[in-house]
């Protein structure tokens, strides 16, 4: 598990990950995806969304959560960009 938070303390950050699962926490919410061999599954319980979202898999590649740095409402705001995108190895 990892923590972390910006200057001063104020945000608080909870990220656990488990081969096949991630868990987020953060202030704006919570993330919750699951990960098979063709698909991730996006739990959110946000501000922005409460919901299910679906995208590929991207494996061996950085996967959308890594790629918004762990961010929920960054996640969300760039997801018409990133769902569908397929890596060439």
């Amino acid at each position: 598990m990892e923590e972390a938070s910006a200057k001063g303390g104020r945000r608080l950050k909870i990220i656990n990950e488990v081969t096949m699962f991630k868990l987020l926490v953060e202030g704006n919410g919570m993330l919750l995806s699951v990960t098979t061999k063709k698909r991730a599954f996006f739990f959110f319980v946000s501000r922005r969304f409460i919901g299910l979202k679906v995208a590929p898999t991207t494996d061996p590649y950085p996967g959308i959560v890594e790629i918004c740095d762990y961010d929920i409402l960054r996640i969300l705001s760039e997801w018409d960009r990133l769902h569908s995108v397929k890596f060439e190895g």
